[in-house]
């Protein structure tokens, strides 16, 4: 009884705790599974409801969408693998980098650039090769692959959440872009500091890059370039498309990415003159039905938690208790990045009661990069995101233990963040 009269708030942090706990144990797509109808049963949702909101989120576009690019992303670091391709991108960094930390670092930070659902997994592979000879715990090699894969996106104009943030403050992007920079530089601090100290500093410098080195470099590269060309081409000649015709074409949103992914495929086999039964070993591989389902697992628990009406609930709550606005513009972001695990969700939840709550005659920046910085920060910790949970299991990691590499980086980032709001207000009103 006392359950299902506590605040909301309460009883998704019960949930997230139950989650973590019997993640030890419980394979986590099944703990997910059984979180949303926790959720679900504590929100008032009758035993219909709740099997109604698993199926239509288990079956939705958007969830069928990014299993397929969770499996193709698979597919391409498999057959990377077995060509020795990905072998020779991590020697290839490493003739030019300082030490194993700079390597683990650069390869998660070069594919954040590819604003990729879950593409934490792609640079995984190359994080462990990187620290093959280097003894460290598998919640480390998480903590660096989920940390430096995240450094861009909060100003990177092509990731959703950024793009949706500008528009529901209806600020010029060159502008949200410049504010929210700096707190790139608040983020690779904490994970220099926090994280990569914990790594062996390894070899010594390497002798200067030349000419030969990068042209060996760009060549080892060259399928994480193609997906990244071919994703913006698609996305570029798209937009180019609507702007001359004056025509909306419905393009699916993930499509692009599939396309590009498959470019990258066909290419990496071709070079390694693979056939379609190495291709199909790698989709039906069990380690792809496991990420399947996790990523199913998080769709529903987001699911349940919205249907649910746990989310608005959460919104209501801190208005009634008369929570001052400053702290609400922190707080809601940061309460629903913890919840949803993605950057678009938590904008496209907490920034249309943050635009309202800007004080008259104010410059709306400084109240953008304080609500982005703390709803990246809930993301960033959220047992929900789905970075962060393939990586935990690429890894076979333990997910409570992997967050005391995060919380240090993560508390840096909200004290620089709430730095920037006051500079930013005293120079910008």
């Amino acid at each position: 009884m006392f359950i299902l009269n506590a605040p909301a708030l309460v009883k998704i942090l019960l949930t997230f705790g139950l989650i973590l706990g019997l993640s030890k144990r419980v394979p986590l797509a099944g703990c997910l599974f059984g979180g949303s109808v926790l959720i679900g049963s504590w929100m008032g949702l009758t035993p219909g409801d709740i099997l109604h909101v698993l199926w239509v989120e288990a079956t939705g576009s958007q969830t069928l969408w990014l299993a397929l690019i969770i499996t193709l992303i698979l597919i391409l670091s498999d057959l990377m693998a077995k060509s020795g391709q990905q072998a020779r991108i991590v020697s290839a960094f490493q003739a030019v980098s300082p030490s194993p930390r700079f390597t683990a670092a650069s390869l998660p930070a070069l594919i954040g650039l590819l604003p990729m659902p879950g593409g934490a997994l792609f640079s995984a592979p190359m994080v462990g090769a990187a620290m093959e000879n280097v003894p460290v715990k598998p919640e480390l090699k998480v903590a660096i692959n989920y940390w430096f894969r995240h450094i861009w996106e909060f100003w990177w104009p092509l990731y959703p959440g950024i793009i949706l943030a500008i528009s529901l403050f209806s600020i010029e992007a060159w502008k949200l872009c410049a504010v929210q920079a700096p707190l790139t530089l608040g983020s690779v601090l904490g994970g220099i500091v926090f994280i990569l100290p914990a790594v062996s500093p390894g070899h010594s410098m390497p002798s200067p890059l030349s000419r030969d080195k990068f042209v060996q470099l760009l060549q080892e590269v060259m399928p994480i370039l193609v997906v990244i060309c071919v994703l913006f081409g698609l996305q570029g000649s798209v937009a180019l498309a609507e702007l001359v015709t004056g025509v909306t074409i419905a393009w699916p949103q993930y499509l692009s990415f599939v396309l590009a992914l498959v470019t990258a495929i066909g290419m990496v086999s071709r070079a390694s003159s693979m056939g379609m039964r190495t291709v199909s070993a790698a989709a039906l591989n069990m380690g792809v039905l496991r990420m399947v389902l996790t990523v199913v697992g998080i769709m529903v628990f987001k699911g349940g938690l919205v249907q649910s009406g746990a989310i608005d609930q959460v919104r209501v709550e801190l208005d009634a208790y008369q929570v001052p606005t400053l702290t609400i513009i922190a707080l809601l972001p940061f309460i629903a990045g913890l919840v949803t695990g993605i950057a678009f969700a938590f904008v496209g939840v907490s920034f249309p009661l943050v635009v309202a709550l800007v004080p008259e005659g104010r410059s709306p920046l400084p109240y953008a990069v304080l609500a982005y910085g703390f709803g990246f920060m809930g993301m960033m910790l959220s047992p929900l995101h789905l970075c962060l949970l393939v990586t935990k299991e690429y890894f076979r990691a333990d997910l409570v233990d992997g967050y005391r590499y995060l919380w240090k980086p993560v508390l840096l980032c909200l004290i620089w963040t709430v730095s920037l709001y006051f500079i930013y207000t005293a120079l910008l009103g």
